[in-house]
């Protein structure tokens, strides 16, 4: 990776996390599928019970980190990709 492309990695990246922060408040469809997401998770908490309910929660946490890094490598390589077109046809 280059320089410039390394540069616009740092930028874009600080960038996606605080539109997906502000996404989170305001996009109506997120909310509601985090309640329904909420909603779910707690039933099968609970059918678990306390026992295994760490089970989950681990759970929770990996896929998360496996689908934040995934999702930030695709809009990374999307804003980078388009940069270096922009830059290829002279506009920037």
């Amino acid at each position: 990776m280059s320089t410039f492309e390394e540069n616009l990695k740092m930028i874009f990246s600080e960038s996606q996390y605080e539109l997906c922060m502000q996404n989170r408040k305001t996009d109506p469809v997120y909310r509601q599928f985090q309640k329904k997401y909420d909603k779910l998770f707690n039933r099968i908490r609970k059918r678990l019970g306390t026992k295994h309910q760490q089970l989950l929660f681990k759970l929770e946490e990996l896929g998360s980190d496996k689908g934040s890094i995934d999702n930030d490598l695709i809009y990374l390589q999307g804003m980078i990709d388009c940069t270096k077109l922009l830059r290829m046809i002279q506009m920037i």
